[in-house]
């Protein structure tokens, strides 16, 4: 089980730096350009980010319990940012 925890500890690394990576540029297009979808669309990276985060974090460092509670952290964290960006794609007026 060692080397599946490294996996999955490297992955939610890079799941924060592209993360971040995104959030930075999107918020950088949104200062140029202040387009709400791009506002929108940060957001809601951002909370994917945040929830891969959470997860990590309850995972690794505080006794939660059971696989099933990071596992709904993480799920709807998800599920809360994809219809954030799905709104910025199709929802905001401008």
């Amino acid at each position: 089980m060692g080397l599946a925890l490294d996996i999955l500890t490297v992955a939610q690394f890079l799941i924060v730096v592209f993360g971040a990576i995104v959030i930075y540029y999107a918020n950088r297009s949104y200062s140029r350009s202040k387009s709400k979808s791009i506002l929108f669309l940060a957001i809601g990276f951002a909370v994917v980010t945040i929830g891969a985060v959470a997860a990590g974090i309850l995972f690794n460092l505080v006794t939660v319990g059971n696989l099933a509670t990071v596992e709904a952290v993480q799920a709807v964290s998800q599920a809360v940012g994809f219809f954030i960006i799905v709104y910025s794609l199709v929802g905001t007026k401008e």
